[in-house]
């Protein structure tokens, strides 16, 4: 499926959810696209079991002289969970087949415990959620994971570099599939949340759009034609560690000076200790919001940082749409107005004199959506693998029996 059909794709569920059955000439015209193209995408949501077909019923179609047929949303089959190993909380949540979120949970996390106390408590968060939902195992697809720090695109390992330091080397979406009986696939955060923004969110009408998350670390997603780019390894928009100050902070990664170390909520905090006292992350932007000079000016300032390096990618990728999530967002245009300032001041000025600069659609909600949207689309591309290879098996078969029997002749 192109790109622009999985645009068509999304599009099709969103109107049939929101405003019931429809006919194809119906679903062409509203989306301005020929009967055969809205007929191959509506061919493969039946083929997924996503939508179905019915005799329609009116006095339009009683006038044409036949039953005219119409497309509604399938009543879900098989649900979907999704965990989001945030940088402050881990959320879970159960979807049905079409990602309405039926029950969700949420706890803090501590990203320094080591991966197997992690899953341990991922895994009971989730056998709440089922429970809660009344859904039975066997009815679940598969698990999608969201993690701060680049996944290996071969392997689905995380690389080193991590945010999640004590979790590299350890086998993450097999330790918790072992620990659930179920399929589990994982992929970074923020490449999560510009999958959920370009399929519910800020980013769906675009062809280029950068999902900028700010929260403990850094994150970046990069989305072409709706679709995420995660690069040749998966590790493409690791903005984080960018080094902005040569002889600053170590970084988790190793590197001094990254991105992540100056401007994370944990950063910018410590950072205004000194005339504040004590203060959490979340005081702090609450205090930036209110008009604190302090608070503000710190908060300015990583906006302003941030904005530098958006600008570089600006020039790189021409995007439509910038959109910033994340805990940091919570200071609202305390941080974009700086941001988007220095955006344009760092950048070819045609690159981003038409991009705008919007705060998540969806929130704080972004990336556990993703995760979500994430199980779905691999649980769909396993099930192509296996239709194929049940294909191919099947035209193996008389082939087969021609040289048994050729064989048998001739003995």
């Amino acid at each position: 499926m192109t790109p622009s059909q999985a645009r068509l794709r999304t599009g099709v569920l969103e109107v049939l959810r929101a405003n019931g059955a429809q006919s194809r000439a119906e679903l062409a015209r509203r989306f301005d696209v020929s009967r055969s193209t809205i007929s191959a995408v509506i061919a493969a949501l039946i083929a997924e079991r996503l939508v179905t077909e019915s005799d329609g019923e009116g006095p339009a179609a009683r006038a044409a002289g036949r039953p005219g047929t119409r497309i509604a949303l399938a009543a879900p089959e098989g649900y979907f969970i999704g965990i989001d190993f945030g940088r402050l909380f881990i959320k879970a949540a159960i979807s049905d087949a079409n990602y309405r979120i039926l029950e969700q949970v949420s706890c803090d996390f501590d990203i320094d415990i080591p991966a197997s106390e992690a899953l341990d408590l991922a895994a009971a968060e989730v056998e709440t959620i089922i429970a809660r939902a009344g859904v039975g195992r066997q009815e679940i697809k598969a698990v999608g994971i969201g993690v701060p720090g680049p996944v290996d695109a071969a392997t689905g390992q995380l690389h080193a570099g991590s945010i999640l330091a004590r979790w590299v080397g350890t086998d993450v979406p097999g330790g918790l599939a072992q620990r659930l009986g179920l399929p589990v696939y994982m992929d970074n955060d923020a490449n999560l949340g510009a999958l959920a923004e370009s399929v519910y969110g800020a980013a769906r009408e675009t062809r280029v759009a950068l999902y900028v998350l700010l929260s403990v670390g850094v994150g970046l997603g990069i989305l072409i034609d709706g679709q995420v780019f995660r690069g040749a390894g998966g590790i493409a928009g690791e903005l984080g560690h960018v080094v902005v100050d040569e002889h600053g902070a170590v970084c988790r990664c190793g590197s001094r000076g990254c991105l992540e170390a100056v401007v994370s909520v944990h950063a910018l905090a410590r950072g205004l200790s000194v005339s504040h006292g004590n203060i959490s992350s979340d005081e702090m932007l609450r205090r930036a919001v209110a008009g604190d000079i302090g608070a503000g000016r710190i908060v300015a300032d990583a906006g302003a940082l941030v904005g530098r390096s958006v600008g570089h990618l600006c020039s790189y990728f021409n995007p439509e749409l910038v959109i910033v999530g994340g805990e940091l967002m919570r200071a609202g245009e305390v941080l974009l107005a700086p941001l988007r300032d220095t955006m344009r001041r760092f950048s070819i000025a045609r690159a981003t004199e038409n991009v705008r600069v919007v705060p998540a659609a969806l929130g704080e909600q972004a990336e556990l959506i993703g995760t979500l949207l994430y199980a779905g689309e691999r649980t769909r591309a396993s099930e192509r693998t296996r239709a194929g290879e049940r294909a191919r098996a099947a035209e193996a078969l008389p082939a087969a029996a021609a040289g048994l029997q050729r064989k048998g002749r001739s003995s």
